[in-house]
């Protein structure tokens, strides 16, 4: 059996079938997996916001694909096999990437223009600034907190600081496997294992944990 999971583990590009994606992602996910999977989104993402970002685009990618295979990893089991995965983590990482756009002031973003989009850039997206009100931040304050909180009480030292340099200092993760003196599959591995402690305990509380982990 040792053996055989050696050789598996060699293999990065044998992740052809939705079961062979499925069991090298499941924890602890493999490192050729992770890898395998950025490669796919960080060159699907390219194509699918091109029209949106016109400057540093590549780094913006890469910032959409680490914060999309956390995603991944998190909602693994929620993928019914309904597509191919990768078809699925595709629209994953899409979703994540128009979310971000959102949230950096352009409008009227949907998965229905993934695909549908014009290569020459002609329809860009206006950008539009949209003041919170008193209401929403003192919403957002409360949730931040909790969150804060939780960390606080549930994750080691290693994964407080992680989740700081990502979350708060907007670190790229290449950069903070560096701070932290490992590399960007363990930081990917440890950010999930941080991600599952905080749903487990957010659930224990009766708090749905989906809104505030999609944050993270």
């Amino acid at each position: 059996m040792f053996k055989w999971l050696n050789q598996r583990n060699k293999n990065a590009a044998s992740y052809s079938t939705n079961s062979e994606w499925l069991d090298a992602l499941r924890p602890p996910p493999e490192d050729e997996a992770i890898t395998e999977l950025r490669i796919q989104l960080v060159h699907g993402l390219r194509i699918s916001l091109s029209k949106y970002v016109k400057r540093d685009l590549d780094h913006f990618v890469e910032d959409i694909a680490q914060d999309s295979i956390l995603k991944i990893l998190d909602k693994l089991e929620t993928f019914r096999g309904e597509s191919k995965f990768t078809t699925w983590a595709m629209k994953v990482a899409v979703r994540e990437g128009y979310t971000e756009l959102r949230k950096k002031r352009y409008k009227d973003i949907s998965l229905d223009d993934h695909g549908k989009s014009d290569p020459g850039g002609k329809d860009a997206m206006e950008i539009e600034y949209v003041q919170p009100n008193p209401e929403q931040i003192t919403h957002e304050s409360m949730l931040v907190q909790k969150v804060m909180r939780l960390m606080d009480e549930e994750l080691s030292e290693k994964q407080k600081k992680v989740l700081h340099h990502l979350m708060i200092d907007q670190i790229p993760m290449t950069v903070v496997a560096e701070l932290v003196g490992s590399n960007r599959n363990a930081v990917y591995k440890m950010v999930h294992d941080a991600r599952l402690k905080l749903k487990n305990r957010l659930e224990a509380e009766g708090i749905n944990p989906d809104h505030l982990l999609d944050e993270m």
